[in-house]
């Protein structure tokens, strides 16, 4: 039986450790300045936002090209593998477009790309159960249905410090309705069917991140969290204080938000979890 590679874009931004442990290879999406274009996660983020932040303009992203792919694909599949490809919501990025077409190129009947609907820590808990079952040595077709079934368990929640990167970026969707009341309300966001919609409206960003940790379940069993930061340490701190409140003794990971989706973004503190099946055990 071939063994299966994961694939997934740049905006899941897992550690380096974690991406060797299980072999996983990463295609990355790109940050367009008017005077560089950088790729995904080649700089630290601190360093990202200071150019993001001092920046004239918001700059753009772009997704990869679907040579970017069939390189990666093709190497792939040379050395006698199958590829599962888990990658960024279509409702916000062309990145699985292109995927598509470089998979149809090199392998159609040995490649499954996967819409993950979501992103960041979303897109990072799915990569991370595909590379768990595929070191079981589950196949292709057993893999793309345990991401089927997470997919539809997967949340992923974020309270912006502000709409003005999301609506610069034009990722708002849904979220277009609050634009005229920015100053009296804080926002809970969240992925929709694979777009970016409002959950909810707050009048005060603690009130935003106590509504946010009422999502999540009763218990802790089976229960696998990251917490999604994007230069808001004070309110990701209390945000994890909240939830160990609820859920005491619930292991947390903080999940770095990678520039590209940091672009659209801005500062934001949120939640992505899933409660995991009796198949796929939790662990990082």
């Amino acid at each position: 039986m071939p063994k299966i590679k994961i694939v997934t874009d740049s905006t899941a931004f897992l550690e380096e450790e974690v991406l060797e442990r299980y072999g996983i290879e990463v295609v990355p999406l790109y940050v367009n300045f008017a005077d560089e274009t950088i790729k995904d996660g080649s700089i630290d983020n601190a360093t990202y936002f200071h150019k993001l932040m001092h920046s004239a303009e918001v700059p753009t992203t772009s997704q990869p090209s679907a040579g970017d792919f069939a390189r990666v694909f093709e190497r792939l599949i040379n050395s006698g593998h199958e590829v599962v490809a888990i990658l960024i919501s279509s409702g916000i990025s062309g990145t699985v477009e292109s995927a598509r077409a470089a998979a149809k190129m090199i392998a159609p009947a040995r490649i499954s790309v996967v819409d993950s609907l979501s992103t960041a820590g979303g897109l990072a808990l799915l990569v991370l159960a595909a590379a768990r079952a595929a070191q079981e040595g589950k196949d292709r077709e057993e893999i793309r249905a345990l991401l089927a079934d997470l997919k539809g368990r997967l949340k992923v929640f974020f309270v912006p410090a502000s709409l003005k990167f999301l609506k610069k970026g034009g990722r708002i969707g849904g979220a277009q309705a609050l634009l005229g009341t920015l100053l009296q309300i804080k926002p809970l966001l969240y992925f929709s069917g694979g777009k970016i919609e409002v959950f909810d409206r707050v009048r005060t960003m603690k009130k935003a991140l106590a509504r946010l940790v009422n999502e999540l379940p009763a218990t802790s069993e089976g229960l696998e969290l990251f917490l999604m930061n994007a230069e808001s340490g004070a309110n990701i701190q209390r945000l994890k204080e909240l939830i160990l409140q609820r859920l005491p003794g619930l292991p947390i990971k903080t999940y770095e938000i990678s520039p590209v989706i940091a672009t659209h973004v801005g500062p934001v503190a949120g939640l992505a979890f899933i409660r995991q099946t009796q198949n796929t055990v939790p662990g990082v």
